[in-house]
């Protein structure tokens, strides 16, 4: 029984191992660090005429066709990257796309969002002078169109009828006294009076033919435009300190925005700016900047900048939310695809095609601006370049695991012939392992 029972563990035992060691052979086969092994292998049953069967001596992972690299080839231009062969299945597999470099004119565009608000030089608070009642109200809503020197309102007030009477006693006593000098003096002062309590000339005139006190002082529009606000009642007590309508002249609107502190050496008093709102799709309204502000805000690091836009029609409402694109010419340059270059932190690379299935990295010089979705190309490419826009990364860490002699399968280094400057390996003894990740 005994005996029985050590063979029973010696057995499971040595499928153990055995299943240790094959797992380990496919592991790091996975890994990459076989392939010398392998090519010494190939190459030397290429010398003896022996035919591997497909997939080589330990074989790929399903799908994936593993093709032979022959030698070590780093990129020359870029420390630590490989030039990169990728088989066209694997290209269509993995989703690479090409782009390319192209000389363009360079046009810093400043997106940003605003919102519409009226022209404040062309706005104006309405209010009375003299204190009293309202009798009655000519523009009852918020919104109605007025021109200028149409009524408001009229109200009764006592001051304004008081110094009517002033005015009206005065011209009378100038005509009957012969000594007309003081009551001239007092004449003026009561019409200089009405004048500052806004009485029209019109309605002055008719209390000079007239003589007649006026019982209510009507108040008119200085301006022409739309109400935008109405605080005011009929038969409500009113004083000097209250505005009673906003009017605000709209075939001029402003957009009030914000930009951030590193957009503003785009930004110019000026420059044209292109709006557009939501409410009104397919319309575009050109305007310019007509302020910025001399501050910055420090909680946001934003600066306010204004656009003025003519709105003849009135189609811009106060209140709409706008987006605006402002347009700084900068020359021409080479544009590349904000997709195509990898951003390490110490270097830019990007990977220029070679020919169909080769992959070449550059290390590249990018402006600072991005225009749109492209870069400024300082260094590094030229105009008609072509250049991976997508599945990069894969490529890039492909060309990395190469130059430190591991690799994907269905990827090669290209170019890679191994019988120049290289030599065969005759043997393993001797192998240095100290590339070898792990």
């Amino acid at each position: 029984m005994a005996l029985a029972r050590a063979k029973l563990i010696a057995w499971f035992a040595g499928l153990a191992a055995a299943a240790a060691v094959g797992s380990s052979l496919w592991y790091t086969h996975s890994r990459g660090w076989l392939k010398p092994a392998e090519d010494w292998l190939y190459r030397t049953a290429e010398k003896s005429g022996t035919n591997w069967p497909e997939g080589g001596p330990v074989g790929n992972m399903p799908g994936m066709d593993m093709k032979v690299m022959q030698g070590t080839v780093a990129s020359p231009g870029v420390k630590g990257y490989a030039d990169v062969e990728v088989a066209p299945e694997v290209q269509q597999r993995i989703g690479v796309t090409v782009g390319e470099v192209e000389r363009a004119p360079l046009h810093m565009s400043v997106r940003t969002v605003g919102i519409v608000r009226p022209d404040e030089t062309k706005t104006a608070h309405i209010h009375v002078r003299a204190e009293g009642w309202v009798e009655k109200l000519f523009v009852n809503y918020t919104g109605q169109k007025v021109r200028k020197g149409e009524p408001f309102l009229s109200i009764y007030s006592p001051e304004f009828y008081r110094t009517q009477l002033d005015y009206v006693t005065a011209r009378r006593s100038e005509h009957a006294s012969t000594l007309a000098r003081g009551e001239r003096t007092l004449a003026d002062l009561s019409l200089r009076k009405l004048k500052l309590l806004d009485v029209s000339d019109q309605e002055l005139e008719e209390l000079e033919r007239t003589g007649t006190p006026r019982e209510y002082m009507t108040l008119r529009s200085p301006v022409t435009g739309t109400v935008i606000e109405k605080n005011v009642l009929e038969h409500e007590y009113i004083t000097p300190g209250r505005d009673l309508y906003v009017v605000a002249d709209l075939s001029t609107v402003w957009v009030q925005a914000k930009v951030y502190e590193y957009e503003l050496p785009h930004i110019e008093l000026g420059k044209p700016a292109a709006v557009t709102v939501a409410a009104l799709p397919g319309r575009q309204f050109s305007g310019k900047v007509v302020f910025i502000q001399p501050t910055v805000e420090e909680a946001t690091r934003t600066i306010q900048v204004r656009v003025e836009l003519p709105n003849p029609d009135g189609a811009l409402k106060p209140g709409m939310f706008a987006d605006i694109v402002i347009t700084h010419p900068m020359g021409e340059g080479l544009l590349v695809p904000t997709s195509a270059v990898i951003r390490t932190g110490e270097r830019d690379i990007a990977f220029r095609v070679e020919s169909k299935n080769r992959f070449v990295p550059v290390e590249v010089q990018i402006g600072e601006v991005k225009f749109g979705d492209r870069f400024q190309v300082l260094k590094g490419l030229q105009e008609g370049d072509r250049v991976v826009t997508s599945a990069n990364f894969l490529i890039d860490s492909e060309s990395r695991l190469q130059e430190g002699g591991g690799g994907m399968p269905g990827m090669d280094m290209g170019g890679m012939k191994g019988k120049e400057g290289q030599g065969d390996m005759e043997g393993m003894e001797g192998m240095d392992h100290s590339h070898m990740k792990h």
